[in-house]
């Protein structure tokens, strides 16, 4: 076999040569291999018509069809949503000496419910930062005092952690059943769109179940540390990772962010959606507007992100315009309508059949009371030395004007970019990581560069569970990894790249089986458990599920069932199911937040 050109590599159940030594065994015992080794040859030929011969014995690294890994112990997470929540449980379990990080004070993710909000965004987007100011010597302690160099001791500690986009009202966009982590079960009655209290109890509870929480052993967490920078120290086969750790001192207002660095063997990047790195829309008087406070307002200025949302009894008796009405956009309308004097959404002009159910969806949970207006052309000049915009016209693209706005909220989403894979491979290109999930990261989740890095690529609520144990069983070597050849040949081919979409999409359900079989064919040959398929009934209650919530035929069970009987050279070639997953690409990331992702 060439190197590089290993074809179907996790099939590989038997070996030609034990075939051939099976035809020439004779009596009862060559009778009963041979029934086995046929067993054995038809599970193989039920994934694959083409096997290859496989050998894990292969101790050189330049001859071995597979990732040759050095010894691996001792693992950083960085992320405790619940994607990083579930491999650094995973990896505990199977021995690994495990070191979650997260800035938040505690585990959540983007589920972490909280009244503050974040600083202020930048107007216009600010260039992604890769090199953040980190001192010369290390590890290096400063104290912070209230009011030092024009920040409050407040902006500091908002500004380390970055309070998430949750609000007080806001419930998931995907039913119960496919939005839990394994081994916690909602409460008994639970609504079948669950409050973000309600998930954020489910997530601490599986943190806590699995010695993840905030009060937990020091060397296993680490909360309110943030990852700084991420490099490899190639001599040593080791990942420097540059922490940052904020605490407050209460009892004189005061700050302390101590710097310093840990070493790590692999290191599994598990961030979503990064609210730090909220998009402003490049608009004619923006930046005006974004410099005007208003002490009336929650954040303390007119114009503002949707991710400083929080509760709709603030926005009493006022005018307000949102802008943009995807998924935040139109369920902050309507938690705000009962409560606003006037309420306008601005969004694009869209032809209705070309949009995607899902998008259809929020229009149509537009209240009935919001005014929809176009796309705004302008922001106009503000009276000087008057607090608030109302004194403002804003200006549409169809010649329309509106004045009187007490506040405006961006719903207009975030930037597409990982922080620590940007730093990685020093590429912090917005749009090329737009058009992949991961740049440079096979579809099992390592970095292809260096497969000791890991990214959680799937949705956390259902996949992340396979991805998890995958990446733990290739780490201890119970499941190999092919070559780095092949993984780019795996990563440049449409099959293998044809797996992030949403739940119950056909690239979904692709990517559901290619795990289960990869996990059970190399648990089979080298140890370890058997997973199961994600629960039909669950896809059941989806399906019925999503039908109600869209208002139109979007899931069916089919999309599930009629799957059985796709072979993998077939994926991606029924033309209805990708022209639907096509026009929503550009969705994933909007609708990752909430959970439907």
């Amino acid at each position: 076999m060439a190197r590089g050109h290993l074809r179907s590599w996790f099939w590989g159940v038997y070996t030609r040569s034990a075939l051939r030594g099976g035809l020439r065994a004779t009596g009862r015992q060559g009778a009963m291999k041979l029934r086995a080794i046929l067993l054995l040859s038809a599970l193989g030929a039920l994934a694959s018509a083409e096997q290859v011969v496989l050998n894990s014995n292969i101790k050189d690294k330049e001859d071995s069809p597979y990732t040759v890994f050095p010894p691996i112990k001792r693992v950083a997470v960085v992320g405790a949503g619940p994607s990083g929540l579930q491999v650094a449980a995973e990896l505990k379990e199977h021995g690994f000496n495990v070191t979650i990080f997260d800035r938040a004070p505690g585990p959540g993710g983007n589920w972490r419910f909280t009244d503050e909000i974040p600083v202020r965004e930048s107007y216009p987007d600010a260039p992604l930062d890769l090199a953040p100011a980190i001192p010369s010597t290390l590890p290096h302690t400063e104290i912070y005092t209230d009011g030092q160099d024009g920040l409050t001791v407040d902006q500091r500690w908002r500004a380390h952690w970055v309070p998430r986009p949750v609000w007080k009202n806001l419930h998931t966009n995907s039913p119960i059943s496919i939005t839990d982590l394994p081994g916690v079960p909602y409460p008994a009655g639970s609504p079948w769109s669950p409050s973000q209290d309600t998930v954020t109890k489910h997530v601490r509870g599986y943190a806590a179940i699995h010695g993840l929480a905030s009060d937990d052993d020091e060397g296993v967490v680490a909360y309110n540390t943030r990852v700084e920078r991420l490099r490899k120290d190639e001599e040593a086969g080791k990942w420097t990772l540059t922490l940052k750790k904020v605490r407050k001192l209460t009892e004189t207002n005061r700050l302390e962010a101590t710097w310093y660095e840990q070493e790590f063997d692999a290191v599994v990047v598990a961030l979503g959606l990064d609210a730090e790195l909220p998009h402003v829309p490049e608009i004619e008087g923006i930046e005006g507007w974004s410099k005007v406070k208003d002490e009336k307002s929650a954040t303390g200025w007119g114009i503002y992100h949707s991710r400083g949302y929080r509760r709709p009894e603030h926005y009493a008796n006022k005018t307000v315009l949102i802008v943009g009405a995807s998924v935040s956009g139109s369920e902050i309308a309507r938690d705000v309508a009962p409560f606003v004097r006037k309420l306008y959404v601005s969004r694009k002009d869209y032809v209705w059949e070309k949009l995607h159910p899902f998008q259809r969806r929020s229009f149509k949970r537009l209240p009935e009371s919001a005014e929809v207006v176009p796309e705004i052309k302008s922001f106009g000049p503000l009276e000087e030395d008057v607090q608030g915009i109302q004194s403002g016209k804003i200006t549409f693209i169809n010649g329309s004007v509106i004045e009187g706005v007490d506040e405006v909220i961006l719903a207009t989403g975030y930037a597409r970019v990982n922080r620590l894979l940007a730093q990685v491979s020093q590429d912090s290109t917005r749009t090329e990581q737009r058009q992949r999930p991961k740049r440079n990261t096979h579809w099992t989740g390592h970095y292809i560069p260096d497969p000791t890095l890991a990214f959680t690529n799937t949705r956390p609520w259902t996949t992340l569970r396979y991805q998890a144990l995958g990446l733990a069983k290739i780490w201890e070597g119970t499941a190999r990894l092919p070559n780095e050849a092949e993984l780019w040949r795996q990563y440049n081919e449409t099959r293998w790249n044809y797996f992030w979409s949403f739940w119950g999409t056909e690239r979904s359900e692709a990517l559901v089986r290619q795990w289960v079989t990869y996990l059970n064919n190399e648990s089979l040959e080298l140890g370890g458990r058997l997973v199961d398929t994600f629960p039909s009934e669950r896809r059941e209650e989806f399906a019925y599920y999503m039908t109600l919530d869209v208002q139109e035929s979007y899931i069916t069970l089919e999309n599930f069932t009629r799957f059985e009987d796709v072979p993998a050279s077939e994926w991606g070639k029924d033309e209805k199911s990708t022209n639907l997953v096509d026009k929503g690409r550009e969705l994933d990331y909007d609708f990752g937040e909430y959970g439907l992702w």
